[in-house]
């Protein structure tokens, strides 16, 4: 594992110097994380608490059940005085504003409540904020706390209720992708036979998202379903966590037309760091992703692009071979499509987040604008439609 931040892009000592001021600076806005040490930080706390993690995840079977016991675990260290690991990692990686979830249902599921109750548990930690609204992620950085803002992607269908958004939001989420990648009552995923675009319904769902101030996002939408949403929506759609089908043409890719509908709302584009997204085969380095950045930035402008993450996620490789390789290939993805345990290089956890800016200082990129693609894009949107 190389030095945290450090991936070879042959900056001389005054880019080096530039790029660490603009990222200790910047308001660092991630539209998905996933939490903050990939599978490394378990390699990092002491051998004790290592075997405990193991009969804890024995225990916990597989699937999202299991992995949500990993993604705490770190966390649940922290709440209990053992380890400050976790929060270390966070401000390592000079993170402003990341994500969690809250859930679309309706009464009576048990498993979404249960997940945000985990969830809710995080900010009894005093360094932890919920954002609801864009000031609080200003005062996050300036009061040197990390904040997280809500966010849900429906892994099962949302249900027919707007009721369901409209509770969804008083408990404090701000964007909603409109589907995962199969097709429900909404419109079409991005990995569905063919693409009928948004229902009546849908097209429901994006005017009461814009009523209630709660963020349209078509991350892992078809591509009409993308269209649709944009046509439909009076206040700027994203998609939070994508990438150029252009660039390198997968499902979950958005292509050209796509990405410009989305800059014409005011919206912004999320780059991922999923190598499998973003390059084809293993050993795909950070580079990759700015392909994507610099691509997205000349077709549609630099202040419509940002930065969203969603990999690598936080369990140990083994964990996430024996519990979610097939849960992926249940939600939608294409068997073959997803490798659980390939990370990019250069961003092996988020304390490499520093190589985004200083991969972006070395492919020209003026401050205004890395300050821009870090967060300050993110700032506009998330203002203008949550307040």
């Amino acid at each position: 594992m190389s030095k945290p931040g450090a991936f070879d892009f042959g900056l001389d000592a005054e880019q080096e110097r530039r790029a660490a001021a603009l990222h200790s600076e910047s308001i660092v806005w991630d539209w998905l994380s996933q939490h903050v040490g990939g599978p490394n930080i378990f390699k990092a706390y002491p051998d004790g608490l290592q075997s405990e993690f193991r009969e804890l995840i024995a225990a916990a079977g597989s699937g999202m059940a299991a992995y949500a016991h990993a993604v705490r675990w770190p966390y649940r260290l922290a709440m209990e005085g053992r380890s400050d690991l976790v929060k270390d990692w966070y401000f390592q990686s000079g993170m402003t504003v990341g994500t969690y979830s809250v859930a679309v249902y309706e009464s009576g599921d048990p498993k979404w409540p249960a997940l945000e109750a985990m969830f809710e548990e995080l900010f009894s930690l005093p360094w932890l904020r919920k954002v609801t609204e864009v000031e609080h992620a200003r005062q996050c950085k300036r009061d040197g706390a990390i904040g997280l803002y809500a966010h849900w992607q429906p892994l099962s269908p949302a249900p027919r209720s707007l009721e369901a958004l409209t509770q969804a939001y008083g408990r404090g989420l701000r964007s909603f992708m409109l589907t995962y990648n199969r097709m429900d009552n909404i419109g079409v995923g991005c990995t569905e036979r063919f693409d009928g675009g948004l229902s009546n319904y849908g097209v429901d769902v994006v005017r009461h998202c814009n009523d209630l101030g709660l963020i349209v996002d078509t991350s892992h939408c078809g591509h009409m379903t993308t269209m649709d949403a944009c046509k439909f929506s009076k206040r700027p759609v994203n998609a939070n966590h994508t990438c150029a089908k252009a660039v390198y043409g997968v499902a979950r890719a958005k292509s050209d037309d796509a990405l410009k509908a989305i800059a014409d709302t005011g919206g912004v584009i999320g780059v991922v760091a999923v190598p499998f997204f973003l390059a084809k085969g293993r050993g795909t380095t950070i580079e990759a992703m700015l392909d994507h950045i610099e691509y997205i930035s000349q077709l549609v402008g630099w202040r419509h692009v940002g930065i969203g993450t969603d990999w690598p996620l936080q369990a140990p490789e083994e964990a996430l071979t024996q519990t979610m390789q097939n849960e992926f290939v249940e939600h939608g993805f294409q068997p073959g499509d997803i490798d659980v345990a390939d990370r990019l290089v250069g961003f092996d956890d988020y304390r490499d987040l520093p190589n985004i800016t200083r991969g972006l200082v070395k492919r020209g990129f003026s401050d205004e604008q890395i300050k821009g693609i870090l967060g300050e894009n993110a700032l506009r949107v998330f203002g203008e439609v949550c307040g």
